[in-house]
Parts: structure tokens; sequence; C-alpha cells
């Protein structure tokens, strides 16, 4: 069938065009996408909490952490970020324990939050209770307003399910804490057996075996294109309409300690920022956070617009 814009000039054409409804939303699945574009910062230091694990092991399964880059964009109301390596996820078959270091994202969106975590915020269940941060002071202009997580559990699914929490942080604390659900590797990156009313989407590919180097010295760089991918409806997180900080590091599967895997990076030779209550983003060089912008609208952007120029 023929173009019903195949005869206009072709400057109109191209301006229909960006008015076009946007392409579905992207699928979450744990593999980095061209859509991303360049990190928004790269891993400057090795990992201290045991970098790749072993080729050889199964799907689901790794025996250490890494944060190579971070990305991040804004598109259709949602917030997607996508944190290239790998978490400590396994299985210890003797007494079917499953073991694993959390990946903690705090987002700042709006006026207000925490630049010093706060000791009255929420207890969702053991080993997610976010009074264990208490005292972890942020960037001099970072105060997130809202906590997601994403790790093992032991009370929740386990092995070889990854479970998904979120938490709001208001200035006074007494913010509210939510179970969003469990997923397994790959896409689609729905969450399921939770409390999830605005749809977030977490997928994790626990794949990469290309290590950063096991330490605290300068790393060799890799290019790895898998890891942990979230979905963020706007609306779960109030909204914003402007830029977006987000700091995430790995953590100890108490939350109460902070390993050097940081997006914004610390600097090399920083072996651990541990514990978290005595842990300031301030004190250390750099930005221990990334900032997301939504994309520039279109300079045409009404039909009014367009008319006015083609009459």
């Amino acid at each position: 069938m023929r173009s019903h814009i195949a005869w206009l000039p072709t400057s109109l054409a191209a301006a229909l065009l960006a008015l076009a409804p946007a392409a579905s939303a992207a699928t979450v699945s744990g593999t980095l996408g061209p859509q991303y574009g360049p990190p928004l910062a790269s891993q400057t230091s090795q990992s201290n909490v045991g970098g790749t694990g072993d080729p050889r092991e199964p799907a689901d399964t790794n025996g250490g952490s890494q944060l190579d880059a971070a990305y991040g964009y804004v598109s259709d109301g949602t917030l997607y970020l996508f944190f290239s390596g790998n978490l400590t996820f396994w299985l210890q078959l003797e007494g079917l324990i499953t073991h694993w270091l959390p990946l903690d994202v705090f987002i700042d969106c709006a006026p207000g939050g925490q630049h010093q975590l706060l000791a009255n915020n929420p207890t969702i269940e053991p080993f997610y209770d976010l009074s264990q941060t208490a005292g972890l002071t942020f960037d001099t202009d970072f105060a997130p307003d809202y906590w997601l997580s994403v790790g093992g559990s032991a009370v929740r699914s386990p092995w070889p399910y990854m479970n998904a929490y979120f938490a709001t942080l208001p200035t006074g604390g007494g913010g509210s804490g939510t179970y969003l659900g469990r997923t397994q590797s790959g896409p689609p990156g729905v969450l399921s057996n939770g409390t999830n009313p605005d749809g977030i989407q977490v997928a994790f590919d626990d794949d990469n075996r290309l290590g950063l180097g096991s330490g605290c010295g300068v790393p060799t760089p890799v290019a790895v294109t898998t890891g942990i991918e979230w979905a963020i409806p706007l609306a779960a997180i109030g909204n914003p309409t402007g830029c977006i900080r987000v700091c995430a590091f790995v953590a100890s599967q108490d939350h109460a300690m902070i390993s050097n895997q940081i997006m914004g990076p610390i600097p090399p030779g920083t072996c651990s920022l541990t514990p978290a209550a005595a842990t300031d983003f301030s004190s250390v060089p750099g930005d221990q956070f990334v900032t997301i912008c939504p994309a520039t609208p279109a300079r045409h952007g009404t039909w009014g617009t367009l008319k006015s120029l083609y009459r």
C-alpha cells in the first residue's frame, strides 16, 4: 500500500515521522543493546569481591561480582539502566543454601531525599533491611529518593531465582518498601509473585567470564555486554521530568558492607569502602553516581508548527 506521506517534501515527511508513535518498549534481557549508546561510566578498579566465575559454571551461577560499566536512558516514560558485569550467585549443594551479593541502586530524581541514609528506612525482610545501610553518605549533590535491589533471598524463591526489592527514601525516613517479585536469568525481565503495581522489570545475564582482575589495582579493560538491566516506569519514581542521578554498587549479603564495585567508580587502589555506616562518597574523588537526562524533544514538535512552516 502506498504511504500517505510519500508525496510530501522530504523535510516535512521526516518531521511527520518524528511525530509518529514511539516503538514498543525495549525488551529487558540483561544484554546490552545499541539503544544505550556509550557508557556513562566505566570501571577503574579491579574487583575485591571475586571478579568473574569459572567458565565451566552453569547458567545462573557465578562465583564473583564486578561492575564494568553503567549505561542508561529515558524513553516512553521509562528509565532504562544497564550495568555490565556479573553478580555472585550460586547454590551450595550441601544444605541447598543460596549465596549471593546484591546490586543496590539508589535514584535521586526529586527535591529532598537522604544525603545520609537514616536508620528508620524500611525493613522488607531479612537480608533486605535498609537500616543496615544507615550512615552511608553520598556525594554532595546526591540525595536519593528511591532504592532498588536485586539478589538472592533467604525467605523468598531460592536459587535459581533472583529477587527484586523497592523502597522509598523520604527526607525524614519512614518510607515504604516492597518485594517486587522474582525472575530467572535472561529475558523478558518480568517479575512475578510480588507486589509491583508499576511494572518494574529487571533481567540479569550472569554469564560474563571476562575478568577485571581480583584485587584493588588498575583493571584489565574488558568489553562486557551482559549484566543486570532494569526498566523502571517513571510513575514508580514520582514521574520526574528532569535529569535523574543513579548510584549503584555491589553490597554484602546483608547490605551492611560496600564493595569497591561502584558506579560511578572509585579510584584504583581503594580496596573497600566498608562498612556502609562509615562510608562517605563525598570524601572520595570523582562522582559516585551517573546522570541520565531525558532526550531533547524534536524541534518541530506539534502539528500546528508544521502547518505554519509549510503553508
